[in-house]
């Protein structure tokens, strides 16, 4: 557990975006302080303008007033295992709940497939290469420190900033435990995890201790993610009877029936099981969902039993969500195609808050999450967030869809995704690749089944210019900012350093 000492002073700025705008790349002849890019978000971000989005939005909080701002990223969850996503299944009956007196949005794209670059684009709200926390396999880069993360801006504006984190891909190691108070993480991997429940336990005690302080709480589950073993009571729920092979299901069992990851990197990718085992092995892995979902409504309980929770703003998300077959690959961090990089995004406001929208349809992007709880806190937003307040979409002030770009792969080479109003293009960098290239509408072929490559050239050609030229300003930007040195998160390494005594 990191735990860092609370500033003396604390105050709390309001936001005057007067354009409505992203801010505009600065270059500075003076490196600025870490006080200045919280207090005056001087470190210029690179944004996407979105015509017509000129309205501004903050909830004028009362002074005084107690807030509570908890963000829940649940790994790997897939936006339609849920119910409130057509989930025909009673999977996840809290989080529905949460959904109908809240705010859903429709089509959220994570700016990454996997965690590492998709929570740091979160918590930063920017986008990877600016960011920087990317890598392969197990020797990945940390989130570089000029940027300020979420919880420096909620702390040095009176928050107590508290965060729970279980995966090694949000080590402190990396950056994520910058700016919280109290930062419990978890090196977690794939057969060795904190569940939810002890998570959820963790996070209570902690609200309790601080219930009388406005907080931000960032709470991160990793019980969906592979393997998959649910605990007694959930293994076969979802399983239509079926028992066998008992949980967990691992690599070793993907590898017996084809899903290796190896085969995976080629053109040609793998196929799918049979019907029943594919059935069999998104049941248990709706196991691990539901629990999950159980344990955000113990979450819920909670705060209704300390009476906070119709003051509180609480968002459940996910980093990213997880292939089933769908193009060839099996579990994530191998592609940006939409089974993983749209992702659920619920946000429930305090009460006295009045809304307009229980459904945006419109496109936004994870990275616009932060501005928002900025926005309903009346902090002002760094500049270093190129992401936008969602309050002009849930007041009914526009339908605006924002482009959304999403970079990077844990495996294989590098791929990027590019959707607007219509379409997703997809590149892949690889030179040696034989597919280079894809395009799909998205709002006629949500599943991405017919490649438009070849049908529609004058769109993919000016798709992709538009891409090449954001994507070579975020190249160009990143060679000026600091190059942090590569972390190897391999188990053997961070067991290692648990022994010594240098991380917990």
């Amino acid at each position: 557990m990191t735990v860092n000492k609370k500033p003396r002073k604390r105050k709390r700025k309001v936001s005057q975006d007067r354009r409505g705008k992203p801010a505009v790349e600065q270059g500075s002849s003076r490196d600025p302080t870490r006080r200045q890019l919280l207090k005056y978000g001087l470190y210029g971000g690179l944004g996407l303008a979105a015509a017509g989005l000129g309205s501004w939005w903050f909830w004028p909080r009362p002074r005084g007033q107690q807030h509570n701002m908890i963000v829940v990223v649940i790994d790997t969850l897939r936006r339609d295992a849920l119910g409130c996503y057509g989930n025909r299944f009673a999977i996840s009956p809290r989080i529905d709940e949460i959904s109908a007196e809240g705010i859903r949005f429709d089509r959220a794209i994570a700016s990454s497939g996997w965690t590492l670059p998709s929570i740091a684009s979160l918590l930063t709200g920017t986008w990877p290469t600016i960011h920087g926390a990317l890598g392969k396999k197990t020797i990945v880069t940390p989130i570089r420190p000029e940027l300020p993360m979420a919880a420096e801006v909620f702390k040095s504006n009176g928050f107590s900033t508290l965060g729970l984190g279980n995966n090694a891909y949000t080590s402190a190691m990396l950056g994520f435990g910058r700016g919280f108070d109290v930062y419990d993480h978890r090196h977690a991997y794939n057969d060795r995890i904190r569940r939810a429940d002890e998570t959820i336990d963790t996070a209570l005690k902690l609200i309790h201790q601080h219930r009388n302080e406005s907080n931000f709480l960032f709470i991160h589950f990793y019980d969906p993610h592979l393997d998959y073993d649910p605990p007694p009571g959930y293994k076969a729920k979802f399983t239509a009877g079926r028992r066998r092979p008992s949980p967990p299901l691992g690599w070793k069992y993907f590898r017996s029936i084809g899903s290796d990851r190896q085969a995976m990197m080629t053109d040609d990718g793998i196929k799918p099981p049979s019907a029943e085992d594919s059935d069999y092995i998104k049941g248990v892995y709706y196991g691990e969902v539901n629990f999950s979902d159980a344990q955000v409504g113990r979450l819920v309980d909670g705060l209704k039993k300390m009476s906070l929770y119709d003051q509180a703003t609480l968002v459940i998300t996910s980093d990213h969500g997880e292939e089933f077959w769908e193009h060839g690959g099996f579990e994530h961090a191998h592609t940006v195609y939409d089974e993983l990089i749209r992702v659920p995004l619920i946000m429930k406001l305090p009460r006295a808050v009045q809304y307009a929208k229980s459904l945006v349809k419109a496109q936004i992007r994870q990275l616009d999450v932060m501005p928002t709880l900025f926005a309903l806190a009346g902090i002002e937003k760094p500049a270093s967030f190129v992401g936008r307040s969602l309050m002009p979409f849930i007041m009914g002030q526009t339908e605006e869809h924002l482009l959304a770009f999403s970079e990077g792969t844990l495996y294989g080479s590098d791929k990027l995704a590019w959707s607007t109003q219509h379409y997703t293009y997809i590149v892949d960098l690889n030179p040696q690749a034989k597919r280079k290239a894809e395009l799909y509408n998205w709002r006629n072929d949500p599943h991405q089944k017919e490649d438009l490559i070849t049908k529609q050239p004058g769109i993919a050609r000016d798709l992709y210019q538009e891409m090449g030229q954001f994507y070579s300003k975020l190249l160009a930007r990143a060679k000026t900012m600091s190059q942090p040195k590569v972390k190897n998160m391999h188990p053997q390494i961070i067991e290692s350093l648990k022994s010594l005594g240098y991380i917990r």
